[in-house]
């Protein structure tokens, strides 16, 4: 059974309740509909597919999530727009309690008398964690993928060498010359 579901936080509901024991395929198009569910700022587009595979029996359910793609992020350099691949491969064990409870990473409690389970959130976090902390266009030939206007402004700002001149305007003056006899006092100790 394959279903195909997009735009509404409705429509990422699995209803486990009416399916079978044994598997049950669910495919998604998550794109730019899927992300402005979300009021975060850590991804406002992209495009991935997902598979969710429900691996359901009597007293648990099994959802196998897998989600290729990329999303559109800034660039940490030059702070152009740029697409980040993502891959994730999980797994998301549910069982049945009196309570819900969603302490646990990987390990679900839903109450008895529930009937579906949204995923929206879930895909939506493993997107966000399969994401790479640094975005930063890739090289071209050895040279930067960054915007080179961008890069020009940026070079203007660089620091080398702070000039005896400028130490006082950026608050950085000579260290106070006790902190040299204390050093000496550590390194002595230290022989």
């Amino acid at each position: 059974m394959v279903v195909q579901r997009q735009n509404k936080l409705s429509d990422y509901d699995i209803p486990f309740k009416g399916l079978k024991a044994g598997k049950h395929v669910f495919e998604y198009e998550l794109e730019d509909a899927f992300f402005e569910l979300f009021d975060q700022p850590q991804i406002e587009a992209g495009k991935l597919s997902a598979i969710v595979v429900l691996q359901k029996s009597s007293n648990m359910m099994e959802l196998l999530f897998e989600i290729n793609g990329c999303v559109e992020a800034l660039c940490d350099r030059c702070l152009g727009k740029m697409d980040v691949p993502v891959k994730y491969n999980g797994t998301l064990y549910i069982k049945f309690g009196d309570t819900f409870d969603d302490s646990g990473d990987d390990i679900l409690v839903l109450p008895y008398e529930e009937h579906s389970f949204n995923i929206a959130r879930h895909m939506y976090e493993f997107i966000v964690v399969s994401m790479p902390v640094r975005h930063v266009h890739p090289d071209n030939g050895g040279l930067p993928g960054c915007d080179p206007d961008m890069l020009k402004q940026l070079n203007q700002y660089v620091v080398d060498d702070i000039s005896d001149e400028n130490k006082e305007d950026s608050g950085l003056k000579d260290i106070d010359p006790r902190w040299d006899e204390l050093k000496k006092l550590i390194n002595k100790n230290n022989k």
